[in-house]
């Protein structure tokens, strides 16, 4: 599947879990920053660095996703897959 398609998917069941996404340049030399999940102010955010890839992009908000409760919402079987063959990841949300 094209990238960019799996892209827009992610963002759209992120959406769907309140989740925002956005996008920043994170090269900074005085402080270190990645791209990754934060929660602020009881607020998810997904926060990617405009540097990377798509397929960076699609692992950083897949492996987000699997932190969430996806039972309610539907995922294609190619997401659903992908999300179940990250490792388990048990940090709070």
């Amino acid at each position: 599947m094209d990238p960019a398609v799996k892209l827009e998917v992610l963002e759209s069941i992120a959406g769907k879990l309140s989740i925002t996404i956005e996008t920043h340049n994170l090269a900074n030399n005085e402080i270190e920053t990645q791209s990754g999940y934060c929660k602020i102010r009881g607020r998810h955010w997904i926060i990617l660095d405009q540097g990377l890839s798509l397929i960076e992009k699609i692992e950083i908000i897949s492996q987000t996703l699997k932190k969430f409760d996806l039972e309610t919402i539907y995922l294609p079987a190619w997401l659903r897959e992908e999300i179940e063959s990250y490792p388990f990841d048990d940090s709070e949300i």
